[in-house]
């Protein structure tokens, strides 16, 4: 299968040390936007769309094998295999570790913020034919709909940050075919065999599924690190931008965080891969 061309990527800070970001579920690039005044000097962040996201073409097949092939010829093509920091958010967690595992890239450390490694049962009743299809637009693609889910997930969490926000403008024929990709999620398992430094980050009120992946992840990595952020819950790189950021880049992140509206993409630049 062939990668379609000219896959747009966003580019935060600058440097000559490339780092990689990897999205999650029903949302692209901006995922990673807040982090940008807390790049380390010299460091510049890439953030590539997956097929179907942020106005990338659809996979020539709705499969994780070919999002898989695809992306990775794109990153290789552009000699973005061996960045020495990847960043997997949710999804993009799941992405990362299939192109470590196929050894399409490599890297010397991963981080994994609150992963998506097991399919969550309450919304397989999207996954229920033209009915379950129906929900998901009824609950996802409308503003009611979209209202009523985060005041729902807002029950168990302090944060008041609209988890529904990224899905506001997003491609959602792209996003219904991504959920049904991830109920064929593989087993963690066979990453128990990578050998490179791995963080992993949850948010404290974070959903049962993510712990759940955090903590089947962390049993197969006896030396993963383990990061709780307090108050936060599946989104800590908005929900407590600072913290997460410390996390990732540790003594030498700088700046201040200093931005409300996450999805503004104000200060990115874009190029073409």
């Amino acid at each position: 299968m062939k990668s379609p061309a000219g896959i747009p990527a966003a580019v935060y800070g600058e440097g000559p040390v490339s780092y990689l970001g990897l999205h999650g579920w029903g949302a692209d690039h901006r995922t990673f936007t807040p982090l940008e005044p807390f790049l380390p000097s010299g460091v510049q962040l890439i953030c590539p769309d997956f097929p179907g996201c942020g106005g990338v073409p659809p996979p020539g097949e709705w499969t994780i094998e070919c999002v898989i092939e695809e992306t990775a010829q794109t990153l290789q093509d552009q000699l973005l295999v061996e960045p020495p920091v990847i960043i997997g958010s949710c999804l993009g967690a799941v992405f990362a570790l299939e192109m470590l595992h196929l050894g399409l890239i490599s890297t010397q450390r991963l981080v994994i913020i609150d992963p998506l490694i097991f399919f969550p049962m309450y919304l397989r009743v999207f996954l229920l034919g033209k009915f379950g299809e129906g929900a998901y637009r009824a609950s996802m693609e409308t503003g009611i709909g979209r209202i009523m889910a985060n005041l729902i997930s807002r029950i168990n969490r302090s944060s008041d940050v609209d988890m529904t926000a990224s899905l506001k403008d997003i491609d959602h024929d792209s996003a219904y075919c991504y959920l049904k990709m991830m109920a064929d999620l593989p087993n963690p398992q066979r990453y128990s065999n990578l050998e490179l430094a791995v963080d992993i980050i949850y948010g404290e009120e974070t959903f049962r599924f993510a712990r759940k992946s955090s903590k089947a992840l962390k049993a197969i990595w006896e030396h993963a690190r383990e990061h709780q952020v307090p108050k936060a819950s599946h989104l800590p790189i908005i929900e407590q931008t600072e913290f997460t950021a410390r996390l990732i880049f540790g003594d030498d992140a700088v700046g201040q965080s200093g931005t409300e509206n996450v999805f503004s993409g104000k200060s990115e630049k874009k190029i073409p891969l």
